[in-house]
C-alpha cells in the first residue's frame, strides 16, 4: 500500500468521533476501501460456514468472513442484545465470532477454551447466558456432551468443503450502529480465586487509549506483528483491533508457548511481539541461541508483570529490542502502568513503572485515604478505560470501588520518583509470624536470581493451630541444574522480610523442588492457581513423608536446615531492601 494512502487512512480514523471497539472493522473499510492485500496471517487455517479454509485475511475477506458468520448466527435466531458465550479453540476463531456477533448488535461473551468445561458451563448458567457456542477443538479437549445441559448449545465446528445454511443479512441495519455507552463484549477474569467474574467492555470505554495507537504504534515502514495473546482475552482482541485499523502485517499464533511458538515467530521475522508472561517464560526456558529473535525491536507484555530473569533472557534473544511491561487487568480496560527494559537496562524488584498519562493512580489505605510515598497499601485507579462493572453484579462493582477509585486487587507502594512497585496480589500476601507480611511476588523475583532456578511460585499455607501462615517456596529447577532445597532456603533468607532476622522461627518457611515431571496447577491463561496449592500442599507433604517423589523431589523446612544463619542486626525495612 502506498505510504501516503495509509497515512491518510490513519488520520481519517483518528479523527472519526464514532470510531470505537464495536465498529473498527467497518470504519477501517470506510477509510481504506475493500483492500484485497492479505495482512492477517494464521498459524492454523480457519474454516467458516462456507466450508472454505482461510490461511490469511485481507480487509475485504475479513469483512466477508464476518458477514458469513453473522448470517450463520441469524440462521440460529440470534438478534441484537443477545448474549452469546464463545467457547472456542485457540487462535483466531474468537476474534472472528466477536466481529460477527458485534455486527448484529449481539454481545459476545468470550470464554477461554482452556477454562475447565464444568466451570465454563457454570459461569454461563450463573450469569444467565443461555447460548453456548463451541467448536471441534473445545469439544475434543473437554468432551462437552455431559456439560451443557440447560444451555442452547451451538456447534461451530465447520468442516472444509461442507458449507452450511446461512440467513441473508438485512440490506439496512447491518452492521449494527454503535453508541458510546453500548456494551460490546464480556470477558471473564482469570478465575484464579474461583469462578471467573464477567467483566463488561464498552464501545467507547474499551477504545480509550487505543486511538493513540493510530499515530504511535507503527515506528518504521517495515513493522510486522506476531501476537501470541489469546483472542479470548481483551488484550488479544485489542492487538488484533490495532492490526486491523493499521493494516499491519500480523501473524496470529494458535500456539502460545514453547519451541513451536518460538520457531514460528523467528520464521515470520516480526519487529513487534505481543504475548503474556507465560509465553515469554517458555521462550526463556528453550535455551535458544543468541539473537534468535534478531528481527524483533519491541516486546509487549500485559496482565501479570514478567520476571526480571525472564526479561534478561528474552533480551539476549533480541538484543536490539526493548521490552515494555504493562501492568493491568481485564477490569482496567487498558494497562495503567508502563516500564521499559533494554539489554543494558532491565527494570527490577517488581517496579511496574509510571502511571499512564490517561490514568490517575494512588496507593490507598483500607479506608480510602491516600498513603504517602514508601508506605504499602492498595492500588487505586481512576481512568476512562476502567470497565463499567461486572455483569449482573452491581454489588460487586460497588465493592470494588473506594472513594472514586477502582481497586485492582493488588498491594504496592509508590517511590519518591513517581514509580510504582507491585508487591503482591492482596489475596496472596502472607500474614507470617515475623511481624511483617511476606510478599510472594517480591520473594519470587529474588529467588529467580539464584542459579539453577528456572521458575518459582511462593504461597502462604496455614500452619495451624495459629492463624499465621508459613511461606511455601515451590521451585522448578533449570534443566540439568544442580540445586537443593537447602540452597533455596538460604537464598530466601536474604530477602525481605527474612533479611537480617537471623534464625527464623520454627516452620516459618519451606522450600520444595518439583519433580522432573511435576507441575503446578494452572488456570486457563497459564497462571499458577495458588488457591489450589494452598488446598493441596498438605497432601503433597504427606505423600513426600510416605516416600512418594512423583510430585516433589525434595522438601525442607527451615526447622530442619542444618546451617542456620548467624543472628543478625536489626532487619532492613522494605524501602531499604528495594533500593538495595
Amino acid at each position: 500500500m502506498n505510504p501516503t494512502t495509509r497515512k491518510q487512512a490513519w488520520d481519517a480514523l483518528f479523527a472519526d468521533p464514532e470510531l470505537g471497539a464495536g465498529n473498527f472493522l467497518f470504519k477501517a473499510l470506510e477509510a481504506y476501501g475493500p483492500l484485497d492485500e492479505d495482512f492477517l496471517f494464521l498459524e492454523q487455517p480457519y474454516v467458516g460456514p462456507s466450508g472454505r479454509a482461510h490461511q490469511a485475511y485481507s480487509l475485504a475477506s475479513l469483512r466477508q468472513q464476518t458477514a458469513e458468520l453473522a448470517g450463520w448466527y441469524r440462521r440460529q435466531g440470534m438478534a441484537a442484545g443477545r448474549h452469546v458465550c464463545l467457547y472456542l479453540g485457540d487462535g483466531i476463531p474468537s476474534f472472528l465470532h466477536f466481529l460477527a456477533l458485534g455486527s448484529l448488535g449481539c454481545v459476545p461473551v468470550l470464554i477461554n477454551g482452556h477454562l475447565r468445561a464444568d466451570i465454563a458451563a457454570l459461569y454461563a448458567r450463573r450469569n444467565r447466558f443461555d447460548v453456548f457456542v463451541y467448536d471441534k477443538e473445545t469439544d475434543a479437549r473437554w468432551d462437552l456432551a455431559g456439560e451443557l445441559h440447560g444451555l442452547t448449545a451451538l456447534d461451530a465446528g465447520f468442516a472444509e468443503g461442507a458449507p452450511v445454511d446461512i440467513a441473508p443479512l438485512p440490506t439496512e441495519g447491518w452492521p449494527a450502529a454503535r453508541r458510546d455507552e453500548d456494551i460490546i463484549m464480556v470477558c471473564h477474569s482469570s478465575g484464579t480465586t474461583g469462578i471467573p467474574k464477567a467483566v463488561l467492555f464498552g464501545h467507547a470505554q474499551f477504545f480509550n487509549g487505543k486511538r493513540e495507537r493510530l499515530r504511535s504504534f507503527v515506528e518504521q515502514d517495515g513493522d510486522k506483528l506476531a501476537t501470541a495473546m489469546p483472542p479470548t482475552h481483551a488484550a488479544g482482541i485489542s492487538y488484533l483491533m490495532t492490526a486491523t485499523m493499521l493494516q499491519l502485517p500480523t501473524l496470529a499464533l494458535h500456539t502460545q508457548t514453547g519451541s513451536a511458538a518460538a520457531n514460528l515467530i523467528a520464521s515470520f521475522q516480526p519487529s513487534i511481539v505481543t504475548a503474556f508472561s507465560q509465553s515469554y517464560a517458555s521462550f526463556a526456558e528453550q535455551d535458544l541461541p543468541d539473537s534468535y529473535f534478531g528481527s524483533v525491536r519491541r516486546f509487549y507484555n500485559t496482565g501479570d508483570t514478567a520476571h526480571e530473569a525472564h526479561i534478561r533472557q528474552l533480551l539476549r534473544l533480541a538484543p536490539e529490542a526493548r521490552f515494555t511491561d504493562m501492568f493491568g487487568a481485564s477490569e482496567l480496560g487498558m494497562s495503567q502502568f508502563f516500564k521499559v527494559s533494554s539489554k543494558g537496562d532491565v527494570a527490577s524488584k517488581r517496579t511496574v513503572g509510571h502511571a499512564a498519562g490517561y490514568a490517575r493512580c494512588d496507593i490507598l489505605s483500607p479506608l480510602g485515604a491516600l498513603l504517602p510515598d514508601g508506605e504499602p497499601g492498595y492500588f487505586g485507579v481512576r481512568s476512562p478505560t476502567v470497565t463499567p462493572g461486572y455483569y449482573g453484579q452491581p454489588h460487586l462493582t460497588t465493592l470494588t470501588s473506594l472513594n472514586g477509585y477502582w481497586l485492582t486487587g493488588d498491594v504496592g507502594l509508590r517511590l519518591g520518583n513517581g514509580e510504582f512497585v507491585h508487591l503482591d496480589r492482596i489475596v496472596d500476601t502472607v500474614p507470617s509470624n515475623l511481624g511483617v507480611p511476606a510478599y510472594t511476588l517480591l520473594l519470587e523475583e529474588h529467588l529467580l536470581t539464584l542459579p539453577g532456578v528456572f521458575d518459582v511460585s511462593v504461597v502462604g499455607v496455614s500452619r495451624g493451630p495459629t492463624r499465621e501462615e508459613a511461606v511455601l517456596i515451590l521451585v522448578k529447577p533449570s534443566r540439568g541444574a544442580e540445586l537443593d532445597a537447602a540452597a533455596v532456603l538460604r537464598h530466601a533468607q536474604d530477602c525481605y522480610p527474612f533479611q537480617g532476622r537471623g534464625a527464623l522461627p520454627d516452620y516459618t518457611v519451606c522450600a520444595a523442588l518439583l519433580a522432573e515431571d511435576g507441575a503446578l496447577p494452572a488456570g486457563s491463561t497459564g497462571k499458577v492457581l495458588k488457591r489450589l496449592i494452598r488446598d493441596q500442599f498438605w497432601a503433597w507433604q504427606r505423600d513426600y513423608d510416605d516416600g512418594d517423589r512423583a510430585h516433589l523431589a525434595e522438601l525442607l523446612w527451615n526447622q530442619h536446615l542444618i546451617e542456620q544463619p548467624a543472628a543478625a542486626a536489626a532487619p532492613l525495612g522494605l524501602l531499604d531492601y528495594l533500593r538495595g
